[in-house]
């Protein structure tokens, strides 16, 4: 596929600089530069670096003007960028049809144009929806609802009774829908409490791959939409995470925790249970959020106990000067010691 930089203005509402026939044949980064490609920055104290390079057009902010290179202005290019990758790049294309060595239930209900690749097991009164894709080896448990353009990559599991909605991608691995982590301690042995609910994963969610989402005790853990979980984040059973929120991998959110929306969670944080989080909360990676512990909307938490950042920047600055005040203090000490030895 080749595209001329005036095409790929107009794919992504942008305005050239430069020249309007300057040809592309791919998509690239600043670290592996091609001629006739396209990158994009989104700070303007990079443009030189890519100046240099053969890349033959960049996608900039508004803020830049000119350039030795043919540039694209947009408002926001790392979304242009995105939006290239999927032109020149398209998705893979799907067989939309039943493979025979699929063990499907004659119960099951499936849409059109529905993908079932090789061992796959999908099992009695499921229902998959239009264009969706069951990849080799997946588990669909009973009464598992599927919905419309959903991606289902290999050897995922899904339990029995979870409800998935459209435009969902959930990546290898990955299991839905397995048993909260309930016990009572009986002072003998950990006793098993039965877990009844299920896992509701809403519209255009993706989930990485080795990703858990356990099923409610009671009612179901939920998944709102547009929620974006890294590879290998546990949930535990009556969790629920809000409209658009992302999670960054090694996350653990414990049981009955809330969580708003539009919330960033980095790396590797953990959640105690039923903590209350508020809508747009930025947690940095490695905090540690005490059981029931509530946040308003808008803050941002760091460390292990979690604390407001403000807070934590005082705490990380003492501690960069704590060698030299330890140092001190035993100084003082040694002449403390001399002086009531010369009494």
């Amino acid at each position: 596929m080749t595209k001329t930089a005036a095409e790929i203005a107009q794919c992504i509402q942008g305005t050239v600089v430069g020249d309007t026939t300057t040809t592309i044949s791919g998509v690239t980064n600043m670290h592996n530069p091609q001629a006739g490609f396209v990158t994009f920055i989104d700070n303007p104290d990079y443009l030189a670096d890519v100046e240099t390079t053969a890349i033959s057009c960049i996608i900039v902010p508004q803020t830049v003007t000119q350039s030795k290179k043919t540039i694209i202005q947009c408002d926001n290019p790392k979304l242009a960028f995105a939006i290239l990758l999927k032109e020149f790049y398209p998705q893979q294309k799907f067989s939309r049809t039943i493979s025979e060595q699929a063990c499907v239930a004659k119960t099951v209900k499936f849409g059109t144009a529905v993908t079932v690749e090789e061992f796959v097991s999908v099992k009695d009164n499921a229902a998959v929806g239009n264009n969706t894709a069951l990849l080799t080896g997946c588990y669909i448990g009973k009464n598992v609802t599927i919905g419309t353009n959903c991606i289902i990559h290999p050897h995922v599991a899904i339990y029995d009774n979870c409800v998935i909605g459209n435009n969902v991608i959930i990546h290898a691995n990955s299991v839905i829908g397995s048993d909260g982590f309930g016990y009572v301690n009986t002072g003998s042995e950990l006793a098993k409490v039965p877990q009844v609910g299920n896992v509701v994963l809403e519209d255009d969610v993706e989930i990485g791959a080795c990703t858990t989402i356990d099923r409610a005790t009671m009612g179901s853990t939920v998944i709102r939409k547009g929620v974006k979980l890294d590879n290998q984040v546990q949930v535990a059973h009556n969790v629920e995470i809000g409209d658009n929120t992302a999670a960054s991998a090694h996350v653990g959110i414990s049981g009955s925790t809330k969580i708003g929306k539009q919330c960033t969670i980095a790396g590797a944080v953990g959640f105690a249970d039923h903590c209350e989080i508020g809508n747009n909360v930025i947690i940095g990676a490695q905090a540690g959020i005490p059981s029931k512990k509530k946040i308003r909307d808008g803050q941002i938490f760091l460390g292990s106990p979690a604390r407001p950042i403000e807070q934590m920047k005082k705490q990380f600055g003492a501690m960069a000067i704590l060698p030299r005040i330890i140092e001190k203090v035993g100084k003082l000490d040694e002449r403390v010691k001399a002086l009531e030895g010369g009494k």
